[in-house]
């Protein structure tokens, strides 16, 4: 288990490093408003692909190792285009992003949608390393696309961007299909293979799902739109590299939750899952202190000087946002747990008390504080929704908060696991 997460977290890693040189090359080539442009897309992108994951994302997981995958994937493709039909005249009434931008933000989410549930299907196998590098082509292309598009075509906008995700997305589907197909031989032919009761299935565990999601990823991004709306472009350009930069440092819990997600799907053993929780949470909050601290040390003369002239007081919004980072590795870990067990409403409980904090507050801080007042908010909702998920880990395993923290004899151990493996590699190369 721990290679599979140093694999996924290496890959995450590096999926992180060209995620950032995508967001300096836009930052420096097409400035703050360019940035908040693409910001706008992507996050439109995203907000869609919750939708299509009603009846696919995540729940694939769960329902990979009980159902026929044919099926899966039939009904899930369906679903996404459907959906997608439908948000590309929504958003042509809504006005949220550019006009000109709307059908490629509802295609590209349709090509990401199928892409996703392949990776999904392949991680309920427990095919992790496959899923992973599903997950990886996409911000490795992208970025080749973009700095192709924009120094050799000489397309310095938000178009590039645009057409690098038609090709990285693209390319992440073809080789999801062609590692679900090599997956899939020798499948076992006697799981369910009724189309109504899968159906049926997908829709009930995926709008719990889904609705977590939604209300996750407005609890994260609705500050996106209201800074569009009360402030400007180039104000969501500046806040969006802050917010990516602190949320980067999520990959060490999104790694170890990947992992915990796909045992404990395929686990009927509830204290091994609850024990493995716990142990993941104190890994992933002491990592994440220790990466998060020298990121909030330095100066707004460094990231000026990464992302350019217009991006200032960067370190100050993840200032902001540093408690909120650290206390929603519980948040995903633990909301990994019940999702694992098929409990999604769990985790649209919390996120959905987090959005609540979000929305009482957004209208007034925003206007008055600008990245700073959302900044603010979201670190609070954060810290809302883990505490949510907490009490309700706590209801079933009588696990409390204290115990979920790190303390001299954990820190003990993994010094000494840290030296076991570092001795053995010693070993292994001579």
């Amino acid at each position: 288990m721990i290679n599979k997460i140093f694999s996924t977290f290496s890959i995450k890693l590096a999926s992180a490093i060209f995620n950032l040189l995508i967001a300096v090359v836009v930052s420096r080539y097409l400035g703050a408003a360019g940035k908040g442009e693409q910001s706008l897309v992507l996050t439109t992108i995203s907000f869609i692909l919750i939708f299509e994951n009603i009846a696919g994302g995540a729940v694939l997981v769960y329902l990979g190792s009980r159902f026929k995958t044919s099926i899966l994937i039939g009904l899930s493709y369906l679903w996404s285009v459907i959906t997608g039909l439908v948000f590309y005249f929504v958003l042509l009434q809504l006005e949220i992003v550019k006009t000109e931008f709307v059908f490629a933000v509802c295609l590209l989410s349709v090509i990401n949608s199928f892409a996703a549930n392949n990776a999904n299907i392949l991680l309920g196998k427990e095919k992790i390393n496959s899923s992973n590098w599903v997950n990886f082509i996409q911000p490795i292309i992208s970025l080749f696309s973009l700095v192709f598009f924009i120094f050799f075509i000489g397309e310095a906008s938000v178009y590039a961007y645009i057409n690098s995700l038609y090709i990285a997305y693209i390319s992440a589907f073809f080789l999801s299909l062609i590692l679900l197909i090599k997956a899939n031989v020798g499948d076992n032919t006697s799981k369910e293979n009724s189309w109504l009761l899968t159906l049926k299935t997908m829709f009930a565990l995926g709008f719990y799902n889904q609705l977590s999601h939604i209300t996750s990823l407005l609890n994260m991004r609705l500050s996106y739109y209201l800074l569009e709306k009360y402030q400007n472009t180039e104000t969501l350009g500046i806040y969006s590299n802050g917010v990516s930069l602190t949320e980067a440092i999520w990959m060490v819990s999104g790694s170890m939750a990947m992992v915990q997600y796909s045992k404990i799907a395929n686990s009927d053993n509830k204290q091994y899952s609850q024990q493995l929780t716990v142990n993941m949470t104190k890994i992933s909050l002491l990592v994440t202190v220790v990466i998060l601290i020298p990121m909030l040390l330095l100066p707004s003369a460094f990231y000026s000087f990464i992302f350019g002239k217009d991006f200032t007081n960067i370190n100050y919004i993840m200032i902001c946002l540093a408690p909120g980072v650290v206390f929603y590795n519980f948040a995903l870990l633990i909301g990994h747990y019940f999702s694992g067990t098929g409990r999604y409403y769990i985790n649209t409980t919390a996120s959905a008390a987090g959005l609540l904090i979000t929305l009482i507050l957004s209208f007034l801080a925003i206007p008055m504080w600008g990245f700073y007042g959302a900044a603010l908010v979201s670190s609070l909702s954060y810290i809302v929704v883990s505490a949510t998920v907490i009490v309700f880990f706590y209801k079933e395993s009588k696990i409390g908060f204290s115990q979920m923290i790190p303390d001299k004899n954990d820190l003990k151990l993994y010094f000494l696991e840290i030296k076991n493996l570092v001795n053995k590699k010693h070993l292994s190369d001579e």
